[in-house]
C-alpha cells in the first residue's frame, strides 16, 4: 500500500537499557532452582542492549524494513550515552528526548533458557514522558503511532490517564492510526494500584490497535478473575489455563470501546486476533488494511512456530508486535499478519537480548509454509483449516458456512 506519509510507525513510549547475564541451560525448571539465597551463581558474559517498546518494537520494525522513527527519552548519563551509542549503529537515534534532571531508565534481565524472564527495573526518565515531547512534524508524517508500556510510565497512569489520552488525542488529529501495548506492573508498586479499568476506558476510544498480553489485559480489566487464573496457573504462564471462551468474551469487551482490531499475546500459546467491521477498518486511514474486506469482522487464533533452542524470551511480545503490524502495513492478509507475529517473535527467542535475530520481511514471509508449527487442539468453537494452519473462532466470518 502507497501513501504520501513516508514515516510507516513512529514508535513511543517506554526506553531503557537492559543488561542480560548469560545463563546456560541446566535443564531448571523454576528461577528458585538458580537464585538461591547466598548462593554464587556463574553466568556467562552479559549482553549489552537497548530494551523497552521503543527500541524492542521499533528497532524490530526497523530490521523487518519499515521506515520508523522512535521517540523514547533518556537522560544525559552515562546509561543515556549508552543508549544513544546502541540506536546511531542503527541509524535510529535522531528523535531521542534528552531529560538533564532525569537518570536513564535500566533494566536487569533475568532470563535462563526455558524460564519466563523476570525484570529489575528503573522507570528513570520514562517517568516524565508526556505528550509535549512528541514531535508534532513527525506524529502527522506518519501512518501509525504506537506506544507502549504506560504502566511503567508515571505521569501516563497518575491523573486518571488523562496525559495519555491526550498523547493518543493528539496522534489523531495529527492524522495517525493509534496502536497501545500495555505491560504488567508490579501489583504493590502505584502503577499496580492505579485504576486500569477506568484508564483503558478513558484511553481505548481513541485506540485504533490495542495489543496487549493476556496477563496484562486481566490484570487491568478483572483483577479477581486474574488472580483466580494465576492461582490455577501456579509456576506456569496463565495462557495455559486460560479457558477459550475468554478470549471471545474479551474481544467483544474491548472492541465496544471503539478499538478497531485487537491482537492478544499468549506466550507460548500463540495469538489471538479479533476485528471490527469493515466500515470502521477504512477509517484507519493511511494503516487500512489493503484488502479491509479480509479484515473485517475475524476472530483467529495462530500457533506458535516451533523453536529447538530458546535463548531468551525477552523483547519476544514486542517483536510479536512489529511482525502483526508489519504485516498489517504492508498489504498482507489477516492470517499471514496473524503469523508474521508468531514468526517474528520466534526468529527474536533465538537471540538472547530484546532486540535481534530479525530478518527483512520478505525472508520471514518466504519462512511460513515450511515452518512447523507447535500444534494445539482447541474447543468445538474453534475450526482449524489445514491449509490456512489456523484456528477460526465463532465469531469469525469468513470461515462461516455458505
Amino acid at each position: 500500500m502507497t501513501d504520501s506519509k513516508h514515516i510507516d510507525v513512529v514508535v513511543a513510549g517506554h526506553l531503557c537499557l537492559d543488561l542480560s547475564p548469560g545463563f546456560a541451560d541446566h535443564g531448571s525448571q523454576t528461577l528458585k532452582d538458580i537464585l538461591v539465597p547466598g548462593r554464587l551463581v556463574n553466568v556467562g558474559p552479559a549482553a549489552l542492549s537497548t530494551g523497552g517498546a521503543v527500541s524492542n518494537t521499533g528497532l524490530t520494525l526497523r530490521m523487518l524494513g519499515l521506515n520508523t522513527c522512535l521517540m523514547g527519552k533518556v537522560g544525559t548519563d552515562v546509561l543515556g550515552r549508552s543508549v544513544r551509542h546502541i540506536l546511531d549503529t542503527y541509524g535510529a537515534a535522531d528523535s531521542l528526548i534528552e531529560d538533564a534532571q532525569a537518570a536513564t531508565a535500566y533494566s536487569v534481565v533475568i532470563a535462563p533458557p526455558g524460564i519466563d524472564r523476570i525484570f529489575l527495573h528503573h522507570p528513570g526518565a520514562n517517568d516524565t514522558f508526556c505528550s509535549a515531547d512528541l514531535d508534532p512534524v513527525k506524529l502527522s508524517d506518519c501512518r501509525l503511532f504506537h506506544f507502549g508500556y504506560p504502566p511503567l510510565m508515571r505521569r501516563m497512569y497518575s491523573d486518571g490517564g488523562r496525559e495519555l489520552a491526550a498523547m493518543f488525542q493528539l496522534a489523531r488529529r495529527s492524522g495517525a492510526a493509534t496502536s497501545l501495548d500495555l505491560a504488567l506492573p508490579d501489583p504493590a508498586s502505584p502503577a499496580g494500584q492505579a485504576k486500569w479499568l477506568s484508564i483503558l476506558a478513558r484511553v481505548l476510544p481513541d485506540v485504533d490497535i490495542f495489543l496487549p498480553s493476556l496477563e496484562e489485559l486481566l490484570f487491568m480489566l478483572d483483577r479477581p478473575l486474574y488472580e483466580r487464573l494465576k492461582a490455577s496457573a501456579g509456576e506456569a504462564d496463565i495462557c495455559t489455563v486460560c479457558p477459550e471462551q475468554l478470549l471471545t468474551d474479551l474481544g467483544t469487551q474491548i472492541l465496544a470501546y471503539g478499538v478497531k482490531i485487537l491482537a492478544i499475546k499468549l506466550g507460548k500459546r500463540g495469538y489471538y486476533v479479533r476485528t471490527c467491521g469493515y466500515d470502521d477498518l477504512k477509517s484507519l486511514g493511511a494503516a487500512a488494511p489493503a484488502n479491509a474486506r479480509n479484515w473485517a469482522s475475524r476472530e483467529l487464533w495462530s500457533e506458535p512456530f516451533h523453536v529447538a533452542q530458546v535463548a531468551s524470551t525477552s523483547g519476544a511480545g514486542d517483536a510479536s508486535i512489529a511482525g502483526f503490524l508489519a504485516g498489517l502495513l504492508t498489504g498482507s492478509s489477516i492470517e499471514t499478519a496473524a503469523e508474521l507475529a508468531c514468526a517474528v517473535a520466534g526468529l527474536k527467542i533465538q537471540y538472547n537480548t530484546s532486540v535481534g535475530g530479525i530478518r527483512p520481511l520478505a525472508e520471514v514471509l518466504a519462512s511460513l509454509p515450511t515452518w512447523p508449527k507447535e500444534r494445539m487442539i482447541l474447543g468445538h468453537d474453534w475450526r482449524y483449516n489445514s491449509a490456512a494452519r489456523l484456528w477460526f473462532g465463532k465469531k469469525d466470518h469468513a470461515s462461516k458456512p455458505k
